[in-house]
């Protein structure tokens, strides 16, 4: 049987897709834009848009697993043709934020938590994973690190637990290959507290050069950083979600400075 690995064109399904070939699993990769996605070879890539429901059939077609991206629409679509094409069980990358007792009261708790319900209500066999913050934000410094060696943001002393997104997807990859987290929901922290500022740090370590780091007023901040994360950051705490990815999977996990040397050349 058939993998559907959806989100094929993000690092983290690369990575789940990566080890399930190594598995020996078959995998079909699926995205809004198969045509502009690689892929290894021996992985089919097909369109799929949760809210055009004509693209499901043919991409469950022979699938048993489903490792799913949240969708906050067309996921009854997702649901009413995965259990049609007799799809067994469904991997859903949701969030910590659905952990969270005000879930509803904000959109990323809200759109996963629904998710979440709705596959349970489904009747498949489930594994919510629940990261909290993911390493990968910090791409979003690498233009101004490739062009300038610097990188602006708020509250560069806060501390923050940043999660190896190979460590999340070693979870996925558990959960789709065995029965060990089955009816499950994992909530995965990092599994350290450094600030901002270290981590711009380690990013220099890796590219062997200095980078330095401006600190963004907050209302520029606010331009692109929700409230709730800019309220957390002021607080200058880390607090932890949970444990990290070594609670599931036994294996230890990969700190930040790991991170930093495995996405060096996104830097470069």
């Amino acid at each position: 049987m058939t993998v559907l690995v959806t989100g094929a064109r993000g690092n983290l399904a690369r990575r789940v897709i990566d080890q399930l070939l190594e598995a020996g699993e078959t995998v079909r990769a699926a995205s809004r834009d198969p045509e502009n996605t690689q892929l290894p070879p021996g992985v089919e890539p097909i369109l799929v848009d949760f809210t055009k429901p004509e693209t499901l059939p043919r991409a469950l077609a022979g699938v048993d697993r489903v490792f799913l991206y949240s969708a906050h629409e067309g996921l009854d679509n997702f649901v009413a043709a995965a259990k049609e094409a007799g799809v067994s069980k469904v991997v859903l990358l949701s969030s910590a934020g659905a952990a969270m007792p005000d879930a509803m009261d904000n959109f990323i708790g809200r759109m996963h938590l629904l998710a979440e319900q709705g596959l349970e209500n489904a009747g498949f066999t489930w594994v919510f994973v629940r990261p909290a913050m993911f390493a990968t934000n910090t791409l979003f410094w690498a233009d101004s690190v490739k062009k300038e060696s610097l990188v602006r943001v708020p509250y560069p002393d806060s501390l923050v637990r940043p999660i190896h997104d190979w460590d999340i997807a070693d979870v996925a990859l558990l959960g789709l290959t065995s029965d060990k987290l089955d009816g499950h929901k994992v909530l995965i922290d990092g599994p350290e507290a450094l600030t901002q500022r270290r981590q711009v740090e380690l990013i220099g370590e890796a590219l062997g050069r200095e980078i330095a780091v401006e600190e963004l007023p907050r209302a520029a901040a606010e331009q692109f950083l929700p409230a709730e994360v800019l309220d957390m950051l002021a607080e200058g705490s880390a607090p932890q979600f949970g444990p990290s990815s070594e609670a599931a999977t036994g294996k230890p996990a990969r700190d930040y400075a790991q991170w930093a040397i495995d996405h060096v050349n996104d830097f470069r």
